[in-house]
C-alpha cells in the first residue's frame, strides 16, 4: 500500500503505512490489539488505483492500537452579566492512537 483514504468515526484520513494517527476514542480495546478500518474510499498500490463508490467492498486496512491519549486542553467560560457569576471548566478530548500496519 502506498497510501489510502479511509473513513473512521465519521472523519476521513489519508493513511500511509508506518505512520500513526489519532482517531476518536475506541472503548474496550487493549494496547497492541489490531482494528480493521473497513470504510476505504481510495486505495493506491504502486501504479494500481482503486476508487470506491462510495466505499471499496472488499478492502480493509489493519491498524495497531498504540496508546490511549488525551487532546489539548480547552477552557470553557460561562458567565451571567450583572450577577457576578462565572464558571470555568476545562475539557480534554480522549483519542486512540493507531499505527497503520505495513504488511498490506
Amino acid at each position: 500500500m502506498k497510501y489510502a483514504i479511509a473513513q473512521t468515526s465519521g472523519k476521513q484520513f489519508l493513511l500511509k503505512p508506518g505512520q500513526w494517527y489519532d482517531v476518536d476514542y475506541i472503548n474496550q480495546v487493549n494496547l497492541g490489539d489490531y482494528i480493521y478500518i473497513k470504510k476505504v474510499l481510495f486505495f493506491r498500490k504502486n501504479n494500481e488505483i482503486q476508487l470506491g463508490k462510495p466505499f471499496l467492498g472488499n478492502s480493509q486496512i489493519p491498524a495497531k492500537i498504540i496508546q490511549q491519549v488525551k487532546g489539548k486542553k480547552i477552557t470553557v467560560l460561562k458567565t451571567k452579566p450583572k450577577k457576578n457569576y462565572t464558571r470555568v471548566r476545562g475539557h480534554r478530548q480522549p483519542y486512540t492512537r493507531v499505527q497503520i500496519d505495513t504488511k498490506n
